[in-house]
């Protein structure tokens, strides 16, 4: 029974461990530095939870009593992290404000932050070890079975917590209902352990009464509309918080989508003046007023500067501007987009008709291009912004090396770059990289926007700028205002290719990744 509840620990322990990261990744984002913060401080929990569990163990008679204690307070303040990630975004604000400009305390903040959520029932979590250990091990001879046994249980009871919480949980019940999910098995487990095993029978109640206290602040307790993230701090630096978390802001914006998916939370919200924005992950993915000209160029650049393109794949989805643009004018058109709840989004609110006639891939671009052998006349990319590595490694050497493969001879690859984000430094690099694997590049400005949009090829492009730009116009039925400018040509991008101080962005070094989060912070772009 005792190792039946050790392995039901370990579930529960795993399902945190998932709903926290993604619930804290709303607001702190899932860069390598966030996931890094929030796992050293899981595991910082632990540690010194061993360390205290295995003093208390060589001390106490009444182990699996506090092993019970101690489950009950792990499903105690598992309910509290819920009201307290939901609070968060006002202060992290208030921090980001204060210390942005010097990343290294920002970030020892971000530990800071991890810890008010995760420390005490991590630490809780880390005691429990040696209590069961300590409580089956009678004799010297049988420590390393009945130790191996109890990390055998728990180790398979968080296996069975992670799988899920990622695919099962959090995906149909969200986040919100599977802490309460982890927290009930932390109670059941206390109330067997005390029950059966201890004395302590006045702990229940006491437990119970937390329980249910918490149990209710953690239900009532609301998720506002919040744009207060990691990717949008920068945004709002001069506007009052209250404006942000409750004041005309936040009733400026209805939600329409809001769901949970393995691969992220999808959220769709439509403004006062009529127009979508789309944000994932605690990212602004895309809006029907802001983005539309660039969204709209993905598609019409590289069509304008390809002869006669029938093949056009499409990397992201966004809010379907750049899809809608290119069924336009391309008969077979292919979608690769990760996140289903994208599509879901998109096609219920946006466009009913938007994914007709288009072959949709549900998959990681980068996969796809590896499993399939198609080739395309066109590729436009438009991933997520470079900041972790599941996004990052779509702007590699190494990934443009693999779309080259996948495009006919004079296929174009077009690129989109956030220039607010990666700076000039950023995209010299990235037309290096580029320009590594593609022979002809140009490299497009968009208006006001800031954003970047590079074109390449390894055939010499069958058209002037000046072509490009009328037949651009053509394609652009519907009239909107689209200005863009050449801003480094072929001979000029050859010459950075040359340049040996000019790093490249490869797999095993994803310089843009790092950097890309050092300048959201900091604003160094600005």
């Amino acid at each position: 029974m005792i190792l039946l509840a050790f392995g039901f620990s370990g579930v529960s322990a795993l399902i945190y461990e998932v709903t926290w990261t993604r619930a804290l990744s709303l607001v702190l984002g899932s860069t390598t530095y966030a996931l890094s913060t929030m796992l050293s401080t899981f595991m910082a929990g632990l540690a010194a939870g061993s360390y205290i569990g295995g003093k208390v163990a060589d001390k106490r008679k009444d182990l699996i009593g506090l092993f019970g204690a101690c489950e009950g307070g792990i499903g105690v303040f598992g309910l509290i992290t819920v009201p307290l990630i939901y609070s968060l975004p006002p202060f992290y604000m208030y921090l980001f404000r204060v210390f942005h400009l010097t990343p290294s305390i920002f970030y020892a903040l971000q530990f800071l932050i991890c810890s008010v959520i995760m420390l005490v029932p991590t630490t809780l979590m880390g005691i429990t070890f040696p209590l069961v250990s300590r409580s089956l091990t009678l004799t010297v001879d049988e420590m390393g079975r009945k130790v191996g046994n109890a990390y055998s249980m728990n180790t398979l009871g968080a296996i069975v917590g992670s799988f899920l919480a990622g695919f099962v949980l959090i995906p149909v019940f969200g986040i919100k209902t599977a802490t309460f999910i982890a927290a009930f098995i932390n109670l059941i487990v206390a109330v067997v352990m005390i029950w059966f095993f201890s004395g302590w029978r006045k702990v229940l109640f006491i437990f119970g009464t937390f329980f249910l206290l918490s149990g209710a602040a953690a239900a009532y307790s609301e998720e506002k509309i919040t744009f207060i993230t990691f990717y949008t701090a920068q945004r709002f630096l001069n506007i009052p918080l209250h404006f942000l978390e409750e004041g005309d802001r936040a009733s400026y914006y209805t939600t329409l989508f809001h769901k949970e998916y393995p691969d992220g939370a999808v959220r769709l919200y439509l403004d006062r003046k009529g127009d979508f924005v789309l944000q994932t992950g605690g990212k602004i993915e895309g809006s029907t007023s802001n983005d539309t000209a660039n969204t709209l160029l993905l598609a019409y650049l590289p069509l304008a500067s390809h002869r006669n393109p029938e093949h056009f794949l499409v990397v992201g989805l966004g809010l379907g501007i750049t899809l809608t643009a290119a069924k336009e004018h391309v008969r077979d058109v292919d979608l690769i987009e990760i996140n289903p709840g994208v599509l879901e989004a998109a096609r219920t609110f946006v466009d009913e008709g938007l994914l007709d006639g288009v072959k949709v891939h549900i998959n990681d671009a980068r996969q796809h291009l590896l499993l399939f052998d198609k080739k395309y006349d066109v590729i436009s990319s438009e991933p997520s912004y470079p900041t972790e590595a599941a996004v990052a490694n779509l702007f590699t050497k190494e990934f443009y090396q693999l779309a080259k493969e996948r495009l006919n001879p004079g296929g174009i690859y077009c690129q989109w770059l956030p220039y607010y984000f990666i700076g000039d430094d950023g995209v010299t690099m990235m037309l290096k990289t580029f320009g590594s694997e593609f022979r002809h590049v140009y490299l497009w400005r968009v208006g006001d926007s800031m954003d970047r949009i590079m074109i390449g090829s390894d055939e010499p492009f069958p058209f002037t700028k000046e072509e490009v730009m009328e037949r651009l116009q053509l394609l652009n039925k519907r009239g909107y205002a689209l200005d863009v400018t050449v801003s480094q040509e072929p001979r000029q991008v050859a010459g950075i290719v040359r340049m040996d101080e000019v790093p490249l962005n490869t797999d095993d070094k994803p310089l843009l990744e790092f950097s890309t989060v050092r300048n959201v912070v900091m604003g160094a772009w600005q």
